[in-house]
């Protein structure tokens, strides 16, 4: 790997990681949900062992072997939100493994699980940037921002993006009218 890119996942990782530990200082240790209540972030941290830890570190059991294997030691950094727009609480465990191996060019990723049934589904896949709670909500459970403009909203399942990509179709066409009219 790239020892630019090592040392660049490195310092993201602690400057990350002061970042959020530095908001979860500001809470009381009585009500210590991680999410931060005057943003509506949500706020990961190294926590220690907990039923949460434990948790996340079996949903992430392969990532973490793999980390190892390549002879590092990944931070887990973990937060928790109540998503739900109704009376019913729907705990959201966000997770994100941090180390040079599991990291890339644009940071390290998190994601998000609920617990339906006594088992932890993820409904939030590998999305990279800080995670904002919004006001509105689809379907029972709070919309969320990623890193400041990417829109995810919940469709009773998981959560999917709103934003739109590239139509792949009229890339395609394009692509073979220029091939096929190019000199040669």
């Amino acid at each position: 790997m790239n020892k630019k890119l090592v040392v660049f996942c490195i310092i993201s990782a602690f400057a990350f990681t002061v970042q959020s530990s530095y908001a979860v200082s500001h809470h009381t240790k009585k009500n210590r949900n991680y999410q931060n209540p005057k943003s509506g972030r949500v706020v990961l941290t190294p926590q220690p062992a907990n039923n949460f830890s434990t948790i996340a570190y079996n949903l992430n059991k392969t990532d973490i072997n793999f980390a190892v294997q390549h002879g590092e030691k990944p931070l887990i950094l973990i937060g928790n939100a109540n998503l739900s727009s109704t009376k019913k609480p729907q705990t959201v465990l966000f997770t994100q493994l941090q180390s040079a191996s599991l990291c890339g060019s644009g940071g390290c990723t998190t994601t998000a699980y609920l617990n339906r049934n006594n088992h932890w589904v993820k409904i939030l896949d590998s999305v990279t940037g800080n995670i904002e709670i919004k006001k509105t909500s689809h379907k029972g459970m709070h919309d969320l921002i990623v890193e400041g403009s990417d829109i995810w909203i919940w469709n009773k399942t998981t959560y999917v993006e709103t934003q739109q990509g590239p139509n792949l179709n009229e890339l395609k066409k394009s692509i073979h009218k220029y091939q096929k009219n190019r000199p040669k």
